[in-house]
């Protein structure tokens, strides 16, 4: 892949992960999952962990060690 690419990848990455967090489109409900975790905890958690995999992305692909040097 190369740098161009990654950083398109990176933004794009970024405003859906804005745009997740926001989520103004969701409805707000409560509702328990696997009998304890409520609905909005669990959306939380999967978000982190997705934010959390497009920082190892990002830190991989986009930001390079020559740019972190300099």
């Amino acid at each position: 892949m190369t740098r161009r690419r990654a950083v398109r990848i990176a933004w794009a990455g970024g405003l859906i992960l804005v745009a997740l967090h926001l989520d103004f489109w969701r409805p707000q409900r409560v509702e328990v999952h696997l009998g304890w975790i409520p609905e909005e905890l669990l959306y939380r958690v999967a978000w982190m962990a997705l934010a959390w995999l497009y920082l190892v992305f990002f830190c991989k692909s986009v930001w390079t060690e020559e740019e972190s040097a300099a």
